[in-house]
């Protein structure tokens, strides 16, 4: 497809809603993440040592996420990520301390690193090759887009009501209203590459 035949799917609309909806969430809960731990009494030493620990989620995420793109249906290991990261959110909206918090850093790591291989991988599977990098920008425009929206709310949460409760719940529907979405995307698209004209002229 070109990049206007992808606009006018509903699998366009699918994915980059559910890219968003992850970015939302995962920049409001990680840019926050130190003061709320140190709101909850974790010394900032403790917090940014949660922070950094958290990292390893990404790089499992990065690796096994590969790994189950190439023996799993896309959109189940992206629902499959997507629900690890909503835990993730909902025990620290839970009041979750001590392991659990680290727990929480994991999980929220490894559906954000998952969610970059994700990206380029279904785009190709459900768009091809064609407009791959105009597509694919969309994509990251709507994940980069998340990034600024999420941090916000997460400060208007803590202004408004002297707490972060609020959007971490908001944020663990939309990680599972992202999650629901990647289900929806139907079977890959089977794309064939155009080689007759190379063939005739060589025959």
């Amino acid at each position: 497809m070109d990049s206007r035949e992808a606009w006018h799917t509903g699998t366009f609309w699918f994915m980059i809603s559910g890219f968003f909806l992850l970015s939302v969430s995962f920049h409001g809960y990680i840019v926050h993440l130190v003061p709320l731990l140190t709101d909850r009494g974790a010394s900032a030493q403790s917090a940014a040592l949660i922070l950094s620990l958290g990292a390893a989620g990404v790089v499992l995420g990065r690796v096994g996420a590969g790994y189950l793109l190439d023996r799993f249906f896309a959109p189940y290991v992206a629902a499959s990520f997507f629900g690890g990261f909503a835990l993730g959110i909902f025990l620290l909206w839970s009041g979750a301390v001590g392991g659990l918090v680290l727990v929480s850093a994991v999980l929220v790591g490894l559906g954000l690193s998952a969610e970059f291989d994700l990206m380029a991988y279904m785009v190709g599977r459900y768009f091809g090759l064609r407009a791959f990098g105009a597509i694919y920008s969309y994509a990251f425009a709507a994940f980069t887009l998340g990034a600024v929206v999420g941090p916000l709310l997460m400060g208007v949460s803590f202004d408004s009501t002297g707490s972060y409760g609020p959007a971490l719940g908001g944020f663990v529907v939309a990680t599972l209203m992202a999650a629901g979405l990647m289900t929806q995307l139907g079977s890959y698209r089977v794309w064939e590459t155009d080689t007759e004209p190379a063939a005739a002229a060589t025959s």
